[in-house]
Order: C-alpha cells, then sequence, then structure tokens
C-alpha cells in the first residue's frame, strides 16, 4: 500500500491489481534486491524487481514466475543439457594452478576473508609474492574480489 502511494505521489498511475495479483513475486523480487551471501556466491539482484515495475509502469508483458529466483538455480526458466551443450564446456575446463596458487586457492576455500598478510605468513612467503599469485589467479578466472579492499572478500569463480 505504501509503495502504490508513493508510486502516485512520483506521478505513476499505480493499482493495487498488479500487487494483488503478484503479491508472493513483488515480495520475493524485494528479497532478492537485499540478499546478499559472499560465501555462496549469491549477490543481491535488482532484475526480478525491475521486470515487476516495468509490467506494472510501463505496461510491458514480462512473465513473472517464482521459480526464476530460486537460488538453488533448479528452477531456471531455461532448462538446457549442460552436458551436451557445448555453450558450457569451458566450465568444464579445468585451470591449471601452479604450487602458490594452489595453496592461496586453498586458503581462500577455506577462508575468503584473508588478507595478503594473513595468507603470506600461512603458506611462508611475501606479501608481494601472495599478491603476484593472487593477481595470476584473477586472470585465469578462478578467483575475484567483492567489496573494498579493507572489508571486502574472495570469491572462488
Amino acid at each position: 500500500m505504501f509503495f502504490i502511494k508513493y508510486l502516485r505521489m512520483l506521478g505513476f498511475d499505480a493499482e493495487n491489481d498488479s500487487f494483488a495479483e503478484n503479491s508472493w513475486y513483488f515480495r520475493n523480487a524485494l528479497v532478492r534486491a537485499n540478499y546478499t551471501n559472499i560465501q555462496k556466491g549469491i549477490y543481491e539482484t535488482t532484475d526480478f524487481l525491475e521486470k515487476f515495475l516495468r509490467n506494472l509502469l510501463r505496461d510491458e508483458r514480462h512473465e513473472l514466475h517464482n521459480r526464476e529466483m530460486h537460488i538453488s538455480g533448479k528452477f531456471l526458466s531455461v532448462q538446457a543439457d549442460p552436458i551436451n551443450d557445448p555453450i558450457n564446456d569451458p566450465i568444464n575446463d579445468l585451470i591449471k594452478l601452479e604450487g602458490r596458487e594452489k595453496q592461496i586457492f586453498e586458503l581462500l576455500y577455506e577462508n575468503p576473508s584473508l588478507t595478503r598478510v594473513e595468507m603470506a605468513k600461512r603458506i611462508g612467503c611475501s606479501e608481494s609474492t601472495v599478491k603476484r599469485a593472487l593477481q595470476k589467479l584473477m586472470d585465469k578466472g578462478a578467483i575475484k574480489r567483492i567489496g573494498s579492499n579493507k572489508k571486502g572478500e574472495w570469491i572462488i569463480v
């Protein structure tokens, strides 16, 4: 109700019908727009909320399915054959990691919030060596950094 009043205040002609028909979708879209779990690789997204609002405000006709929002990925809208799909072949290719890279990768797998100083202490090398190895891991697409240098975390891709 408050959201409808807010939209009307902004000059949109919003009716309760769309909210009534898609209340569960709208609720889940709000959750997905604000939910992040870095360790599980789940990041907030406004895509679902935008689809709902485009239908409501622009009279677009996006299909709104709750199953598309499932984090598990079991209910994606397109059911493809991941084994025989040539697009997924690079996903199945192994990333070759060298000694230090493998050690750092394993450390990050256990604790994604480790700092370079902590990693250097654990594997017995300099911080600059860790920095170079992290860059190689990022270049190979094995990891990526989310958040700031001080409070961010590493993500295993």
